[in-house]
């Protein structure tokens, strides 16, 4: 009898696990012409860079100010061109990898996620320093190939993202 009341109570309150949180944004992932040669599944990454701000909205920031981003956690999973990408294990974006013959791989990118900022003390991830941005149309592709420096692979680019305000963020994820 026990066992019934457990599973009862299972299907009553569903899975225990958490849902990712997804924000859709206008980015858009195209249907690729060329098969990427990167295999980017399974990888870990973490991202460092600068956020421009383009528009009024956030608090504390004006258009022109350049913040320094706290870097946060990126897992890969891939499944042919599609890639999902799980941010601090809260967000999920979507991901498409597509190879182009004179810019080399590709990633394209759908979705948005926590993005926090250095405030006076460092990079506390405290709320007041960070905001929830999802990925634009405007700049949702980065660039994967191999590092010169380290000979691992990197992606670059700057993705244009918009919260209460929108900025550019020039971002390089480097493999863990």
């Amino acid at each position: 009898m026990r066992w019934v009341a457990c599973v009862c109570i299972v299907v009553a309150l569903g899975s225990c696990e958490e849902e990712l949180y997804f924000i859709p944004g206008t980015g858009t992932l195209p249907n690729c012409s060329e098969v990427a040669v990167t295999n980017l599944d399974g990888t870990e990454w973490y991202d460092n860079g600068t956020v421009t701000i383009r528009t009024t909205g956030c608090e504390g920031a004006m258009p022109g100010d350049e913040l320094r981003v706290c870097g946060l956690d990126w897992v890969l999973t891939q499944d042919g061109d599609d890639v999902t990408i799980v941010v601090d294990e809260e967000y999920r974006l979507e991901g498409r990898l597509c190879g182009d013959q004179i810019l080399g791989d590709q990633l394209f990118l759908r979705g948005g996620w926590w993005l926090p900022v250095e405030d006076e003390l460092g990079c506390g991830y405290e709320d007041d320093s960070a905001e929830e941005v999802a990925i634009t149309a405007e700049g949702n592709v980065l660039g994967v190939a191999q590092s010169e420096m380290t000979g691992k692979l990197q992606m670059t680019g700057t993705l244009a993202v918009q919260g209460n305000c929108g900025a550019h963020y020039e971002v390089t994820f480097d493999q863990k």
